[in-house]
């Protein structure tokens, strides 16, 4: 129970406990290390202590709030209920049990640390196949494949870190989130447009139209597996030259989205000021790579691994707690607070390397906001976890224009 809230339909609803492992994981990810080590806690058993810190918010984190975000799709895209139940208790097992075993990797075999990394996305993608398979919807299979290629670059990942190669780890790290870049414009240049869309319509405001470039997003995610494709040849110069053409089609392709407007709402504000980290952690990433700016690239890629990744999971998922009575989405004042704390996260991440002098302070500081930004999310996102699954999970009442115009577009 939560302050007398029955917590009995927890199992029913697969964004319920994978949005709360990934926030949680989001949060030990940091609070470990650095925090806790500087406090005195013994190290996570992956050596050295930064492959477990960037391997549980690429391989933990992230695939758990994707986890969570596909098999809340996944009824409305097939017509079938969603894993509940036994079935998302084993999921999320899984999930813990490959947490458990990177902390003390150390004293793991290897093979039982693959394994079980292994078993929660090979479980996450056979499910989301079997489903799209049923229907024949053949049109979303690429999502499946995006979380068992991430397996596969996990396994890679621990494999290489298990031998001590550490360098082909972190360079792996970067090709991940290459493809976690391409998995988030793919899913927010759709979502973000459509939620903004929907308020303005229940708002009145009929006179500002949201305009999207289907083209342009086309190119962008084009641009974004080439660079994947690139950079895993080998070709370094080549992909960030082709990343930083990416980040402009990316900036091009969000022009017409009505950002100034949606400003207004904390809902919108926290989706459109995290997405555009996303083009601007690439340009910086690109530009540093060729060397156009005097700036650490690996520095720049925070912009995207905080402010982009974290920020978007966090705008996208806490809408899952963000219903009312009357059917209209509103933040709380958790959802804001974590939103806030995160986005000033990024600017002190990157601000060290200019300031380089106070950079363990900065770091440190860095560390405490991204906590507190996440203990807030998580204190006000206990609302979602709790009573009846709300439909649709992640938006609220659909105005009658845009079901108006959907209805037409499914008729023609």
């Amino acid at each position: 129970m939560i302050r007398g809230r029955d917590l009995s339909a927890f199992w029913q609803a697969p964004y319920r406990p994978l949005f709360l492992s990934a926030f949680l994981c989001a949060l030990l990810a940091v609070a470990w290390w650095p925090l806790g080590v500087q406090l005195g806690l013994p190290e996570p058993g992956l050596e050295p202590a930064v492959l477990w810190h960037v391997h549980e918010l690429l391989f933990g984190f992230a695939p758990a709030a994707i986890g969570g975000y596909l098999l809340t799709a996944l009824p409305g895209w097939t017509g079938r209920p969603p894993l509940r139940g036994t079935g998302l208790k084993v999921l999320v097992s899984l999930w813990l049990l490959a947490r458990a075993a990177t902390a003390i990797s150390a004293a793991a075999p290897l093979a039982v640390l693959l394994f079980l990394n292994a078993a929660f996305f090979l479980c996450l993608a056979g499910y989301i196949l079997h489903e799209l398979i049923t229907v024949r919807a053949f049109r979303k299979l690429g999502f499946a494949a995006a979380v068992l290629a991430l397996g596969l670059a996990e396994a890679v990942y621990l494999a290489n870190a298990a031998t001590g190669n550490v360098w082909s780890s972190l360079a792996l790290a970067q090709y991940t989130l290459t493809g976690l870049t391409l998995l988030l414009f793919s899913v927010g240049s759709r979502a973000i447009p459509a939620f903004t869309r929907n308020w303005l319509a229940l708002s009145d405001r009929t006179a500002v139209q949201v305009r999207e470039r289907p083209q342009m997003r086309a190119v962008s995610q084009g641009l974004l597996a080439l660079v994947l494709a690139l950079q895993l040849a080998g070709a370094t110069a080549a992909a960030d030259t082709v990343l930083t053409a990416a980040a402009i089609a990316m900036f091009w392709s969000t022009l017409g989205w009505r950002t100034a407007v949606a400003l207004s709402n904390p809902l919108l504000a926290a989706l459109h000021l995290a997405w555009l980290w996303l083009p601007f952690g690439a340009l910086a990433a690109g530009a540093a790579g060729l060397g156009l700016v005097d700036y650490p690239s690996s520095a720049a890629l925070h912009s995207i691994t905080i402010g982009a990744m974290s920020g978007l999971i966090m705008a996208i998922a806490g809408r899952a707690g963000a219903h009312s009575s009357d059917g209209v989405m509103r933040a709380r004042t958790g959802f804001t607070a974590g939103a806030v704390l995160i986005w000033l996260t990024v600017w002190i991440r990157l601000s060290v390397p200019l300031f380089s002098a106070f950079a363990d302070g900065l770091i440190a500081a860095a560390a405490v906001f991204w906590c507190c930004g996440w203990i807030a999310f998580i204190v006000g996102f206990r609302h979602a976890l709790c009573g009846p699954v709300p439909r649709p999970v992640l938006s609220g009442k659909r105005s009658e224009a845009i079901l108006a115009n959907t209805s037409s577009t499914n008729t023609k």
